[in-house]
């Protein structure tokens, strides 16, 4: 796809978020997983500079795999991670 390893690791981290989310049953009516994952706490997790932190969610955004909205100010974006269409699901007889 293009993106850095720091948009691929917050990519990686933004995936394990929403499986949290959604096995604790945290879903939007419509039955998808919204996520509030700040530019503060992917700074804090990357271990990199807020710029860093802030282009890594540019880059997942412009390729299309997540969708921010704001709220307003002083609040969280709301993040919707969009899973490739090339992404295929192991099955349980999968040897990887």
């Amino acid at each position: 796809m293009g993106i850095s390893n720091d948009a691929k690791l917050l990519y990686a981290l933004l995936l394990d978020r929403a499986s949290l989310s959604k096995g604790n049953g945290y879903l939007d009516k419509d039955g998808t997983v919204r996520l509030y994952f700040t530019v503060e706490e992917a700074k804090d997790k990357l271990q990199r500079s807020r710029q860093v932190a802030t282009r890594a969610f540019q880059e997942l955004e412009r390729c299309g795999l997540i969708v921010r909205r704001k709220q307003g100010l002083g609040r969280p974006a709301k993040i919707t991670l969009n899973v490739p269409a090339t992404a295929k699901k192991r099955g349980n007889g999968d040897a990887r």
